[in-house]
């Protein structure tokens, strides 16, 4: 079984995909190999004068926060408001119509039920 290496993965960030408001993202690895989708990435989310991405997920979401602060909320319960630091860990439902923005930055990383390199921005709502 082979060993796959993305060295300094989370230094690498000129390669994220803006999304919208300052949101970017970039997929590290996936199951490329015809299994079930799985996706690991990174996201990177910073203040935006435009306010908060949301985006409808298709799919499970995991998400670990490593640096700063991400704020998240759940579109059907509004002003219910969740701020993420470094170590917080956040599981989003399949169906659920994700709110994120930052007050400062923040990055994360994710895990995904998503195929790898897919666009996320065909779920922004």
């Amino acid at each position: 079984m082979p060993v796959s290496v993305s060295k300094k993965a989370s230094a690498n960030v000129s390669t994220l995909q803006h999304i919208k408001n300052g949101l970017h993202l970039r997929d590290i690895f996936g199951n490329e190999d015809g299994g079930p989708p799985f996706t690991f990435g990174i996201a990177t989310i910073t203040k935006h004068d435009s306010g908060a991405t949301a985006h409808k997920l298709p799919y499970n979401l995991y998400i670990i926060v490593t640096e700063g602060e991400i704020s998240m909320g759940d579109d059907a319960k509004p002003g219910d408001i969740s701020v993420l630091k470094p170590g917080d860990v956040a599981r989003v439902d399949k169906g659920t119509i994700l709110t994120c923005f930052s007050p400062t930055s923040g990055k994360a990383y994710y895990v995904g039920q998503h195929e790898f390199g897919s666009d996320q921005k065909k779920h922004l709502v």
